[in-house]
């Protein structure tokens, strides 16, 4: 199957998550096409937030701006992978010790994976309010918890041990 055929069809069935199918449907993604994923959304929902850091160094002399390009063309995607891969692992603990204690026969992998493809909806929204101007602690506390809602109606589908 063609990449961007692959990206296009986990986005739309992340869309529709919690369902039944599609959480059985997405946990057989693979890992690598689940990390691509992962990756490709985050560098496209976090590129207002690229783009704004180049042009605050519009500010810096010609002699250093060159070099603060270069700094945010590399920093930025190792920016984006650091905070793809810590943020979805932590919040992904969050489910697994609710999935030990609602004993749900899932292992830390698929929780992780299940993390990455519930976090679509609450990313886009937070860069759609980010882009309007709307940045406050209760809407961030919100979306948090909205990804939880996700997260855990997913891992109710699972039987018990």
């Amino acid at each position: 199957m063609k990449p961007i055929k692959t990206l296009v069809q986990l986005f739309k069935q992340s869309i529709h998550l919690p369902n039944k199918k599609v959480v059985f449907g997405l946990n057989r993604v693979t890992m690598r096409d689940a990390l691509t994923y992962l990756f490709v959304l985050l560098f496209i929902l976090l590129l207002p937030d690229g783009i704004d850091w180049l042009s605050n160094g519009q500010m810096i002399g010609d002699s250093q701006h060159s070099v603060y390009v270069l700094l945010v063309i590399t920093f930025y995607p190792m920016y984006v992978i650091f905070s793809g891969l810590i943020g979805s692992s932590l919040l992904a603990v969050g489910g697994f010790i609710f999935a030990k204690i609602c004993k749900r026969n899932l292992a830390y992998q698929h929780i992780w994976k299940m993390s990455l493809f519930a976090l679509t909806i609450p990313l886009m929204l937070n860069t759609i309010l980010s882009l309007l101007g709307w940045e406050y602690w209760l809407i961030q506390l919100f979306l948090f918890g909205f990804f939880y809602i996700i997260l855990v109606r997913m891992v109710m589908i699972y039987p018990k041990k």
